[in-house]
């Protein structure tokens, strides 16, 4: 009877520690996964930015794409965003999978109205 109250013990235990890794593992290794992904399984999305709404710890950003309207959310580099993005003007991010709400995307490329590339590191120019 105790070799049965054994091997169900450890079932149980082996399930219940199933569960919590299914949950917990995507959350704590998503920074470390990032960089399996290829490049080649990403794709490059093109939109206008329609508003730019800044928060405090974080900016949002709506994108009108070919494909649809999506929310862009930055958590990260708030302030170097927010200078590079103004409304109006399009953007090319890259995403894993097209979604209509994404978190810190990469920024490929901005353009404003007049055709003028600006790149996510500002440089100095003398005057």
């Amino acid at each position: 009877m105790k070799a049965w109250a054994g091997l169900i013990g450890g079932f149980v235990l082996g399930f219940l520690a199933a569960i919590i890794v299914s949950l917990a593992a995507p959350d704590l290794l998503t920074r470390y996964t990032q960089v399996l992904v290829p490049a080649d399984r990403s794709e490059s999305v093109k939109g206008l930015i329609l508003k730019k709404q800044r928060e405090s710890a974080r900016l949002l950003l709506t994108l009108s794409t070919p494909k649809g309207v999506l929310l862009a959310t930055f958590t990260e580099k708030i302030d170097e965003v927010d200078l590079l993005i103004a409304e109006g003007s399009s953007a090319t991010i890259r995403l894993r999978t097209y979604s209509p709400f994404v978190e810190n995307p990469t920024i490929e490329k901005v353009e404003t109205d007049n055709g003028v590339q600006r790149s996510e590191t500002p440089s100095t120019s003398k005057q």
